[in-house]
């Protein structure tokens, strides 16, 4: 990211107010548990020392973005999702070419909601994981609100709120020979892929790998492949201007609709869809 583009605006630090944004808050909607917010940076800025009176998600839409908090610094790139408790202090930094962020605030009602169902996990980012689809499926409702919108768009929230609960299990550490099976499914995502060639390459039995797979990933391979090879068509569609059938045969699918199938039941929408929501005025695909 190139910082030097940048303004700087040297302010001591505030709490922002729910709703309340550095940036133009383009469309929003308030309920009683949530306030959705499409907010835009027409240009790079270093944004004031702050932090926020609500917890919120939000989704990085175009641009770039770096924050730093709890004395480390991260960088974000779109379709990335990032949760932040109540009074977190942060100092962001909008990259050069400015930005458009989705927020799902929630409101005293909503934070109460989500402290009834468990305690919160600390601030985290995430790609590719539901909460992004979540965030992706809201964002569309609110540029396209109807009269059903409301519970709609309620229920996917509270769906966001659930991603943020703590889960006390902790990770269990992966073997070596598994680190070689992901980083081999990550570089060959469209390739098709049998678990016990898999298994000859990590030097152990096809059933052990499954089995190890599934209790660390907590899914099988194929749908952990399923998810990368979803994760690549979200950045061909929000990128490349090719037809659905090609993205679908780059990727390993059978066809364009198999591929159509796939995407809509992992993301929630169909590719055509998702590549609106980042192109709107592109016309509908068949």
């Amino acid at each position: 990211m190139n910082e030097r583009k940048v303004d700087c605006e040297c302010h001591r630090p505030r709490d922002l107010a729910l709703g309340e944004f550095y940036g133009d808050v383009v469309r929003t909607h308030a309920s009683p548990q949530f306030v959705l917010s499409e907010i835009h940076h027409p240009r790079g800025r270093v944004l004031p020392t702050h932090a926020h009176q609500a917890g919120y998600f939000s989704l990085l839409v175009e641009g770039h973005y770096a924050e730093t908090y709890d004395g480390r610094r991260h960088e974000y790139d779109p379709l990335t999702v990032w949760w932040h408790r109540p009074g977190v202090i942060h100092d962001d930094t909008v990259g050069h070419s400015g930005g458009r962020f989705f927020n799902v605030e929630l409101t005293r009602e909503g934070t109460d909601v989500l402290a009834e169902a468990g305690p919160a996990r600390r601030d985290f980012h995430e790609q590719g994981t539901k909460v992004v689809w979540l965030a992706c499926r809201l964002l569309r409702e609110l540029r396209h609100w109807r009269p059903c919108s409301t519970l709609i768009a309620e229920n996917l929230a509270l769906e966001m709120a659930g991603c943020a609960l703590h889960h006390p299990e902790r990770p269990e550490p992966q073997p070596a020979w598994l680190d070689r099976v992901v980083q081999k499914l990550h570089d060959e995502p469209n390739r098709r892929h049998y678990t016990a060639a898999l298994a000859r390459e990590a030097g152990v039995h096809p059933v052990y790998l499954a089995s190890v797979f599934r209790r660390i990933h907590r899914q099988t391979i194929g749908e952990y492949l399923r998810i990368l090879r979803i994760r690549r068509a979200t950045n061909l569609l929000r990128h490349a201007d090719m037809p659905l059938a090609q993205v679908a045969v780059m990727l390993g699918f059978a066809d364009q609709a198999h591929f159509t199938r796939i995407f809509s039941d992992v993301v929630g929408m169909t590719p055509s869809v998702f590549r609106r929501l980042w192109h709107p005025r592109q016309t509908a695909e068949p």
